[in-house]
């Protein structure tokens, strides 16, 4: 089997992990592994791209609708798991994550947001029944209170993206350059990042950067979020479990 079959036939496995979701009959658990692993494919083929593949990569847009109280973190941390992914992203109104980028690339940034999303909605529903959110509320309305959960994971989560995103890209680094020398392993990277921003022009969009400040009512609020973001396991999806919302929706 030559390389580029093998990749297809890759790409072709994840797309159908991908497509085993709880909405399409499968179990919690089938849909847990089968997310499992597309996350380590993704991963295995991304550190393994050569400049061959990423020609023959296509740039690829995924809208996500990040709806209820999951969209505040995620926007906050958007920016951290783009730098994670080496992907471009941006949102529209109030809702939308927007993706874009190589293949593999969009698909482990939106298989991330999965499991942010799922684990903010398990850690805030637990959150809520313990005696510090009772305590909060006593001094703050409950909105303000979540919103500062919220704010407490979406950094802490964004901080270890950023971390990590240094360990993997020098392991990314160590393998190229194993593989292909130091001058071929630059000259990917920014070949790479030259394909991305050229697709990225051909869409046409017109970004403006938008600033915002994080208000935070209750410290302590924050500190259990941050507390929560320090438990996700960003390299595996949580566990089902009591509160767990429904993902982003894919439009």
């Amino acid at each position: 089997m030559d390389q580029q079959t093998e990749v297809s036939k890759v790409k072709a496995r994840i797309r159908a992990l991908a497509a085993k979701t709880v909405d399409r009959g499968c179990s919690e658990a089938e849909a847990l592994a089968a997310a499992a692993k597309v996350g380590e494919l993704l991963d295995v083929y991304g550190l393994s791209m050569s400049e061959v593949e990423l020609r023959e990569e296509a740039c690829i847009e995924r809208r996500l609708s990040a709806h209820g109280p999951g969209g505040t973190a995620l926007r906050w941390l958007l920016p951290a798991l783009l730098r994670f992914c080496e992907c471009r992203g941006w949102t529209d109104g109030r809702h939308d994550i927007v993706l874009f980028g190589l293949e593999p690339d969009v698909q482990m940034a939106e298989y991330l947001l999965h499991v942010i999303d799922r684990a903010l909605a398990f850690e805030e529903h637990r959150y809520r029944l313990g005696p510090d959110y009772r305590a909060a509320t006593a001094r703050h309305t409950p909105q303000s209170v979540l919103r500062s959960f919220r704010y407490g994971f979406g950094d802490r989560v964004a901080k270890r993206l950023d971390a990590m995103s240094e360990g993997r890209h020098r392991v990314q680094e160590a393998r190229r350059e194993q593989a292909m020398g130091r001058t071929a392993s630059t000259a990917l990277v920014l070949a790479k990042e030259k394909k991305v921003e050229e697709g990225f022009r051909g869409l046409g969009v017109r970004l403006r950067t938008v600033r915002t400040t994080a208000t935070v009512r209750d410290k302590g609020a924050y500190g259990r979020g941050a507390e929560a973001g320090g438990r996700v396991g960003l390299d595996r999806p949580v566990g089902a479990g009591a509160g767990t919302g429904r993902l982003p929706g894919r439009t």
